[in-house]
């Protein structure tokens, strides 16, 4: 599966797996069933319950709400979510943007009017082929709204094993108790910094490693300490500890 790598505003590159077409079809056919039962439910506790309505109107208004349901649910879904549909959340991945910002409502707005082409007048063809043939699994809209749908990265999970062998908060003494004001974003992205670092040791991230440990330990009052890379790692410890 083809992998991508984007630099955060944070300036620290993370790596991605792009989410192919057959687990972007499969969230689709998730979402199309969530859809189905949604309409079945409103049509059987409320369309149906409407006697004083024509029988032409009421058919032509069941065809009406099912097509908007089909045409805006993933637009406001994905706004709402920030860019997990249902059926992509199920399946685990995400749409990103590709210069690592986060979305924006009209970068949902692109993606959502290209539908139309990539899907609707074209009869799914186009969508399927430019999400096969791209480099980065990407359909038209994805291309033009700088965005791409990405799986979820598993090194990311907690595991129930991690958590029992970590120490209990309680009897524990942190060496850096400021670190509880730092977001899960924040320590996601320097968690993210060690393992490209672990992958490629490199003079760059070397680099990054040192300039981020140097704010931490200015941000939380702390002297410099002769090595970067451990101290970064014992700030992520002591975060999962005392924010768990």
């Amino acid at each position: 599966m083809p992998k991508i790598e984007v630099n955060t505003t944070q300036n620290v590159s993370i790596e991605y797996e792009t989410a192919g077409f057959l687990w972007r079809f499969v969230a689709w056919m998730l979402d199309t069933a969530l859809i189905s039962v949604v309409y079945i439910l409103c049509y059987y506790f409320f369309l149906n319950r409407i006697s004083n309505i024509p029988k032409d109107f009421l058919l032509y208004l069941n065809i009406i709400i099912y097509i908007l349901l089909n045409i805006f649910y993933s637009l406001f879904i994905e706004i709402w979510t920030n860019g997990q549909s249902i059926g992509k959340k199920i399946v685990g991945i995400v749409v990103i943007k590709l210069n690592g910002n986060a979305l924006e409502i009209y970068d949902y707005i692109i993606r959502w009017a290209y539908r139309v082409i990539d899907f609707g007048f074209t009869f799914y063809s186009l969508g399927t082929i430019s999400i096969l043939m791209s480099e980065k699994n990407q359909r038209f809209g994805d291309m033009i709204a700088n965005t791409t749908v990405v799986k979820l990265r598993q090194s990311n999970i907690v595991t129930l094993e991690d958590l029992e062998n970590l120490p209990d908060k309680d009897d524990y003494q942190p060496k850096y108790p400021k670190v509880v004001l730092y977001s899960d974003d924040e320590m996601l992205t320097i968690k993210n910094l060690l393992t490209r670092y672990q992958q490629n040791p490199n003079q760059k991230y070397e680099n990054l490693i040192n300039q981020t440990a140097k704010r931490l330990q200015t941000q939380m009052e702390l002297p410099p300490t002769s090595n970067n890379l451990t101290f970064l790692r014992e700030v992520i410890h002591e975060y999962v500890i005392l924010s768990r």
